[in-house]
């Protein structure tokens, strides 16, 4: 087999639901794809569409783990990060899938550049019930007591994101939308000029001037129609692909 000629993809916000097969026949395609064309894969956030917890595992998400643990008995290194959806996405998960959960914010190297990953919805902080709610949800505390509550009751509650949801898209755009000033100060803030996150849906490259630095700002896809992912070449550094 050849070497792959991608060193690193980035993904996120499949929100993958036993609803919707065609996400995830999307992502077993590209699971076939990617094991032949790159050396590591990046899942930043919204993998699944809610997770309640690891013991709600059955054998379609297992199906969706055991995927990920193919690619990495292909060699390729698979990352995950946290999104607002799948949060409580832990241990058992992460080892049937033979992949390392990253924090968020994590800063990588590739080929010696700097590069700061975050599924992104930290700098929409004029989206306050979402920083509300955020502050509540990502506190390791409120995991760990979460988690006790019977699996049939947490299973209706986090069912909830659904409605939050729909009424999140009633929102103005400038409301979801990422604070340039508070991504950039985060970006200062780790020394990188480079980010790359998910979450708001608007794939594409943005260029932010300060102070005489370019910052460079990728923004992943979702995965509803024809998505797009980023990767990384050594050779020549970003670029975008239309799955």
């Amino acid at each position: 087999m050849t070497a792959p000629n991608i060193d690193a993809v980035f993904i996120s916000d499949l929100h993958l639901n036993p609803e919707q097969p065609e996400i995830t026949q999307r992502f077993s395609d590209f699971v076939q794809w990617a094991a032949e064309n790159t050396r590591a894969l990046y899942i930043l956030g919204d993998f699944f569409h809610v997770w309640a917890g690891d013991d709600s595992l059955n054998a379609w998400s297992e199906s969706i783990a055991l995927q990920l643990a193919g690619l990495a008995s292909r060699g390729v290194h698979v990352f995950y990060m946290h999104g607002n959806r799948d949060f409580l996405l832990g241990k058992k998960f992460a080892e049937l899938s033979v992949m390392k959960i990253l924090s968020d914010p994590e800063v990588i190297e590739l080929n010696g550049e700097r590069v700061l990953l975050t599924h992104g919805d930290g700098y929409c902080t004029n989206d306050h019930a979402h920083q509300w709610l955020m502050r509540i949800t990502r506190n390791r505390w409120f995991s760990t007591l979460f988690l006790l509550i019977p699996y049939g009751i947490r299973k209706r509650l986090v069912s909830k994101v659904r409605i939050y949801s729909q009424t999140n898209k009633q929102k103005a755009a400038s409301t979801m939308d990422i604070v340039a000033a508070v991504m950039l100060a985060d970006m200062r803030k780790h020394n990188v000029s480079s980010v790359i996150h998910g979450h708001i849906h608007k794939p594409g490259l943005t260029t932010h001037s300060e102070k005489g630095i370019t910052y460079k700002q990728y923004v992943l896809s979702d995965w509803d129609d024809k998505p797009t992912f980023l990767c990384y070449y050594n050779s020549c550094g970003f670029s975008f692909d239309i799955f």
